[in-house]
């Protein structure tokens, strides 16, 4: 027995210390009295602290640190890479056998986030939250952001799971061995002992903590139900100086249990065979665990980050007031088109400039009853060009800025305007067009090399040369 208990304590001396790493490392149903019974069962992808090769990371799964982020997103995955298929990792760390409506204790270790909590500001009262959620439809790229939506109706996020339930971290008696006033008061009141180690002398083995869920009445026997253990341990804005807009902090295990009778569950003897390397002997649940609840009660509110709040940046505003995404062909003649100025006291010309891609053509159409409207033009194709105004003593000149030949421009008339008369500006102001911006001069009447009087189309003449 001694051999025992002294190779239990040189394995957990072993042990790395890993600091604010938490996990589900062990399972238990629990009966009508708050006792533990029947066989171990593990998370998936287990691997326990004296297993060879074992790292502070075998399990931890921190987000969204894995990411390097500061707060969650919608891409930020739930589990662990080795926990994302439904697979044990070995024959040692069976799944554990559940019973519809039945209680399970989850139980994992506080890593003095309880007996130490001074050691980072900012942190939540009780250690932070821990949410339990089920589903019979898992996924293995499991979003963290659409789990914390589901709602104790089934109806939150993509309605594929359910809240079951939500702790406190800190259960009450859970306890690392160390210096500690919480661990001296704890070791006191509940001494823990190693499996096999007689139940007597001061207990020196850590307890683990619990969060205690109940599967649901509806889980059908014989099939795989699935929980996700949630831990929301965020730092609040303003209380770090070193994160003023505080962070988030999440972790993670995901569990399936197979669902089965109380006669198959229940029944048999937890074999030492599946007992842990570390196992403890502690033999009931915490006090209350069928009613067990927290303070923070809604994961959305324990967000620290944007993605819930609905908060988004304002694109700024370029100087003067952005132009419209949208320019109408149709706005009042009295009003400059959006991307033109008005003249300066200099009284050089403004230069309209094209703002966005032409549209469509005007959608307005010739008027029968009035043929002599020689302002009505059709519009086949459309030509991106810039029109630059020069100043009066000069002689305008024109920006070709596609290479696409315009044609078919058919008209009536010869035209001096382009622009339907409801839409002409007075003299001096731009007048919006169709993909074409006039400079403000009413006097140029047709474009150097643009023949707009010929009844074949307009061709560009002599203007790539």
């Amino acid at each position: 027995m001694l051999c025992i208990l002294q190779a239990s304590i040189a394995a957990l001396a072993l042990v790395p210390a890993v600091s604010a790493h938490t996990w589900i490392e062990q399972l238990r149903n629990v009966n009508d009295k708050g006792q533990y019974v029947g066989e171990y069962g593990y998370p998936r992808g287990m691997y326990s602290k004296t297993d060879p090769g074992y790292n502070g990371f075998s399990m931890n799964f921190e987000i969204p640190a894995y990411q390097q982020k500061t707060f969650i997103e919608e891409d930020t995955l739930l589990c662990h890479k080795d926990q994302r298929q439904q697979k044990q990792s070995k024959d040692a760390y069976p799944r554990l056998q559940a019973v519809p409506g039945g209680f399970i204790a989850m139980r994992y270790m506080e890593n003095g986030h309880i007996t130490k909590p001074e050691n980072q500001k900012g942190k939540p009262e009780k250690a932070g939250t821990v949410f339990v959620y089920g589903t019979t439809q898992p996924k293995e790229d499991e979003k963290l952001a659409n789990v914390l939506r589901w709602t104790t109706d089934g109806k939150g996020g993509d309605a594929r799971g359910v809240l079951l339930t939500m702790n406190d971290f800190d259960d009450g008696r859970c306890y690392e061995t160390n210096d500690s006033p919480t661990f001296k008061e704890r070791t006191q009141a509940t001494p823990n002992y190693a499996l096999g180690q007689a139940d007597s002398g001061p207990g020196n083995m850590p307890l683990f903590c619990e969060t205690n869920v109940q599967l649901p009445e509806t889980a059908a026997k014989g099939e795989v139900y699935t929980f996700y253990w949630v831990w929301q341990w965020n730092t609040a804005p303003g209380e770090d100086p070193g994160l003023p807009k505080g962070k988030d902090e999440y972790y993670s295990t995901c569990i399936d249990v197979d669902v089965t009778s109380s006669d198959t569950a229940f029944a048999a003897e937890a074999e030492s065979k599946f007992a842990l390397g570390q196992q403890d002997n502690m033999s009931v649940a915490v006090d209350g665990f069928a009613s067990r609840t927290a303070i923070m009660t809604d994961a959305l509110k324990g967000e620290v980050g944007p993605i819930f709040s609905g908060k988004q940046t304002p694109t700024p505003s370029a100087p003067g007031g952005a132009p419209s995404e949208n320019p109408s062909v149709s706005a009042p003649a009295q009003a400059p088109v959006p991307s033109s100025k008005a003249p300066g006291a200099s009284g050089k010309p403004v230069i309209p400039t094209l703002t966005q891609r032409p549209g469509a053509a005007p959608s307005s159409t010739p008027d029968s009853s009035n043929p002599g409207d020689g302002s009505v033009v059709t519009v086949t194709d459309t030509v991106m060009i810039t029109v630059t105004a020069s100043p009066a003593s000069q002689k305008p000149s024109t920006l070709v800025t596609s290479k696409r030949v315009a044609s078919s421009v058919i008209s009536q008339n010869p035209i001096a305007d382009v622009t339907p008369p409801a839409s002409r500006a007075p003299p001096g102001v731009a007048a919006p067009s169709a993909g074409i911006q006039s400079p403000p001069s009413a006097a140029q009447s047709k474009l150097p090399g643009f023949d707009m009087g010929n009844p074949n189309g307009a061709k560009f003449r002599g203007m790539f040369t």
